[in-house]
């Protein structure tokens, strides 16, 4: 099996490295378009499997050529790329896995596209989206009336410093801050909620305490929910108590807005300002000591039978010091990496954009989460059945 993977960031390299470990895979080749980025991911993932090549995920003609010959490609950069990578994919007939979901769309003419191609993409398969949305949809599986999906998560400094209490452990160069308006299901219908807003407190035993809030975009597990009658439809992201109150503090100054002001005769946006201010104080730095977690959280509520249930999963992941590997990095990038070999092999046979939650079920479920645990990320699933008396 060959795989490529595109963006040596701080995901690529970890999803190299898993790949190259494993007796099925032959050849992989990271890609990205900074030379340092590739010399330092020959270095970590040290593997005669490996190697590398200087590529723009932009120029369409030349990523197409690249992608030709392997069994799957694996998208590490930023979601604005997803669509290029995706045509990319379909000229070279390749099957895609994509950590981004954002940049997809739920439905319409590319959907058609890929699948007269004869290839399968599957987006969103990171942490969150991914993990967290395959989890949910096992939750889903286990009744036959859902009444509440709620998940939380979260990848964070282990030690907090302020003013935030944050770092960007996901890699580029801007936090993850856009007041407005999240879908999702408020008594079985779909509502638009304000972000920040339903402030509950998560307690993790030796850590600082956290906040999880409302916060996400329409996505392939809220129109499963919708599918299923999902009575209410939770999605949350943590980050350390406070949090919330902090960056509403900065919007009620104004200084995260999106609206342009005037400084002495130049058109400023508050909110880009406010990312290049923030950003030393908030850039992950492994080489100075940052060290992460990630923190999640998924509970489904239902009824089976004649039955109440609940079902429960819980992941608290740490950087790992033996291999130097962040704990985003694990989360995000061993499932993205397991489920392109999944792919790789034939194990997933429908065509066309499939995204995780569909298709990792059953037997491919138990595989994920038994090749995440024997890399020390250990998912605990709890299952609470009550009959009333």
């Amino acid at each position: 099996m060959k795989i490529l993977v595109l963006g040596m960031g701080l995901m690529g390299p970890a999803i190299a490295k898993n790949c190259s470990e494993d007796p099925e895979v032959t050849r992989v080749t990271g890609c990205d378009i900074d030379k340092d980025k590739l010399a330092s991911a020959r270095k970590y993932v040290n593997s005669e499997k490996f190697n590398t090549a200087s590529l723009s995920v932009t120029d369409r003609e030349k990523l197409a050529k690249k992608i030709m010959g392997y069994d799957v490609v694996i998208n590490g950069t930023a979601a604005k790329f997803s669509m290029d990578v995706l045509e990319a994919a379909i000229e070279a007939k390749v099957n895609l896995v994509d950590l981004a979901g954002g940049g997809y769309p739920q439905e319409g003419e590319m959907y058609s596209k890929v699948l007269k191609a004869g290839i399968t993409a599957i987006p969103g398969c990171g942490v969150d989206p991914g993990l967290i949305d395959v989890l949910s949809g096992q939750a889903m599986s286990k009744m036959d009336e859902v009444k509440e999906i709620m998940f939380a998560c979260g990848g964070l400094p282990k030690d907090p410093k302020p003013p935030l209490d944050y770092k960007i452990v996901f890699g580029g160069t801007r936090m993850p801050v856009r007041p407005g308006k999240v879908p999702m299901i408020v008594d079985g219908k779909m509502v638009e909620l304000d972000r920040y807003s339903e402030v509950e407190s998560i307690f993790v035993e030796g850590l600082e305490p956290m906040e999880a809030f409302l916060d996400g975009f329409p996505s392939s597990l809220l129109k499963l929910s919708l599918e299923k009658g999902v009575k209410n439809f939770r999605g949350k992201t943590v980050r350390y108590a406070g949090y919330v109150d902090k960056l509403m503090f900065l919007n009620d100054l104004g200084l995260i807005s999106e609206k342009p002001v005037d400084y002495e005769g130049k058109e400023v946006v508050p909110r880009e300002f406010f990312h290049k201010v923030i950003y030393p104080l908030v850039k992950f730095d492994t080489a100075a000591g940052d060290r992460d977690i990630t923190v999640l959280l998924v509970r489904g509520e239902g009824k089976k039978g004649g039955s109440d249930i609940s079902v429960s999963y819980d992941m608290v992941d740490y950087y790992d010091e033996e291999s130097q590997t962040t704990s985003m990095a694990r989360a995000t990038g061993y499932t993205a990496a397991i489920v392109a070999r999944m792919l790789g092999r034939g194990a997933i046979k429908e065509k066309g954009i499939q995204w995780p939650v569909r298709v990792i079920n059953g037997p491919l479920f138990e595989e994920l989460l038994r090749k995440l645990r024997e890399r020390g990320v250990e998912v605990t699933e709890t299952v609470t059945v009550s009959r009333g008396v």
